[in-house]
C-alpha cells in the first residue's frame, strides 16, 4: 500500500471518482490531526468506507507538516441502506484513532478533526481507574440470574494508556460465583477484552475520557456480594420484578421504576463510592412494595452514529446517569439477545440499525 502526501485518489476497484472539478471539490475531505491544540506532522491517515460501494480501506496518506490531510471520496456519502458512509483513522504513537462518520455531503464543508494523544505504557497488571458510571441490571430467567453490567471507565490523564506485551491496561473483579462471562456492546473491540481468574481484563488502549464496557454473566443466587473497588462516582443497581424480598447493603433503595411496558425494576443507587463491597441478602420479610413509582418516557431517535474503535475520541459522559440512560443500556442488552436469534437479512438490518442508534445516544449522553 502506497503512502501519498497531499490529495488522495481512490484505489482501483473502490468506485468511480467524480470527473468534473466542481464534483471533486464537493467531495473533498480536508482534515487535520491535532494533539491538544497543536497539529501533528508525523502520522498516517486512512480513509475507510462502509456500504454497498465497498467496505474497507479506500486510501492512505501521510499527513502534511501542519497536520493536514486530504481525501477525495469516490462517491457521495449517504446515511441510508443504499449509501456509503466514510470515516478516517489516524495511527499515532502506536495507537489507531478514529474520527466521526461522514454520512452526508454537507459534512465535508468543515475541517475534519482527528484528536490524538501521546501514549503511556502502564505496568503489566494494569492501573486502577475510576468509574464514572456503573449500571448493573439483574433479571431472573427461571433458573438463574442474568447480570448486565455496564461501566464507564474514566481515564482522567492527558495520555492514552496502553498495555505492555501480554499485559493489560485495566482489570476489574467479577462477583464471586459469576459464570459464563461474555462481552456485550460498547466502545472496546471484542479481541481486547478477556475473562480470567474471576476478573474482566482490558488490553485496549484507553484514551483520555470515558469508554463504555458492557459485560454479561450469570449468578446462581440473588444473594451475593458485588465488589466495587476504587472510586465509583455513580452506581445504580436495577433488579427486575418479580424478585424475592431483598436487603442491599451499600446502596439506597429509591423505589420501583418501569423500564418499558411491563418491566418494573427495583432501583438502588449510590454516589461517590470508594472501595466498597455491596452485599445482597434475601430476607423473609413480606409486605407491599413502595407505592411510589417514578415515571419514565424514553423516546429513541435515530441519530448519527460513530464507529467502535481502539481509541475513538468522544465526548465524556456526564456523571449522574438518569433513567433514560438506564433504559438505553437495558434496551441494547435485549437487542443483542434478539439479534443472536434473527436469521433474515432484512430483520437483522433493522435490529442493527436500532442498536447503532441506541449506542450513539449512549456515547453522546443525549
Amino acid at each position: 500500500m502506497c503512502f501519498v502526501v497531499g490529495e488522495a485518489s481512490a484505489l482501483s476497484g473502490q468506485g468511480n471518482p467524480p470527473s468534473s472539478p466542481a464534483q471533486q471539490d464537493s467531495l473533498l475531505l480536508e482534515g487535520i490531526v491535532l494533539e491538544g491544540d497543536s497539529p501533528v506532522d508525523s502520522a498516517t491517515a486512512i480513509l475507510h468506507r462502509v456500504g454497498p460501494g465497498g467496505t474497507g480501506e479506500v486510501d492512505v496518506v501521510a499527513v502534511g507538516p501542519g497536520g493536514e490531510f486530504r481525501f477525495l471520496l469516490p462517491t457521495v456519502p449517504a446515511d441510508a441502506a443504499e449509501g456509503d458512509v466514510y470515516f478516517a483513522s489516524v495511527e499515532y504513537d502506536g495507537v489507531l484513532y478514529f474520527g466521526r462518520a461522514i454520512t452526508a455531503a454537507e459534512h465535508l464543508d468543515s475541517v475534519y478533526v482527528v484528536q490524538v494523544f501521546q501514549a503511556q505504557e502502564v505496568p503489566p497488571e494494569g492501573v486502577s481507574l475510576p468509574l464514572e458510571v456503573r449500571n448493573l441490571f439483574l433479571e431472573f430467567t427461571g433458573e438463574e440470574w442474568v447480570a448486565t453490567d455496564a461501566f464507564i471507565i474514566d481515564n482522567q490523564s492527558a495520555r492514552t494508556l496502553v498495555a505492555q506485551e501480554n499485559g493489560v491496561v485495566w482489570s476489574y473483579p467479577l462477583p464471586p460465583g459469576a459464570t459464563q462471562p461474555e462481552l456485550g456492546e460498547g466502545d472496546l473491540p471484542p479481541n481486547t477484552v478477556t475473562f480470567e481468574g474471576g476478573r474482566v481484563r482490558v488490553n485496549a488502549p484507553l484514551p483520555p475520557g470515558g469508554r463504555l464496557l458492557m459485560i454479561r454473566y450469570r449468578l446462581e443466587n440473588l444473594s451475593s456480594t458485588i465488589p466495587a473497588p476504587g472510586r465509583t462516582e455513580s452506581f445504580e443497581l436495577m433488579i427486575r420484578e418479580p424478585a424475592p424480598p431483598l436487603r442491599v447493603e451499600g446502596l439506597e433503595f429509591l423505589g420501583v421504576v418501569p423500564l418499558g411496558p411491563g418491566n418494573p425494576y427495583r432501583r438502588y443507587v449510590g454516589s461517590e463510592m470508594m472501595d466498597v463491597t455491596l452485599i445482597l441478602v434475601e430476607t423473609e420479610e413480606e409486605g407491599p412494595l413502595p407505592l411510589e413509582w417514578l415515571g419514565l418516557l424514553a423516546t429513541v431517535m435515530l441519530v448519527g452514529g460513530g464507529f467502535l474503535a481502539y481509541a475513538r475520541p468522544r465526548r465524556r459522559v456526564v456523571a449522574g446517569v438518569g433513567l433514560g440512560r438506564e433504559a438505553l443500556i437495558l434496551e441494547v442488552a435485549r437487542i443483542d439477545d434478539v439479534l443472536a436469534e434473527a436469521s433474515e437479512p432484512d430483520a437483522r438490518s433493522e435490529i442493527l440499525e436500532r442498536r447503532e442508534a441506541l449506542l450513539a445516544l449512549l456515547r453522546t449522553g443525549d
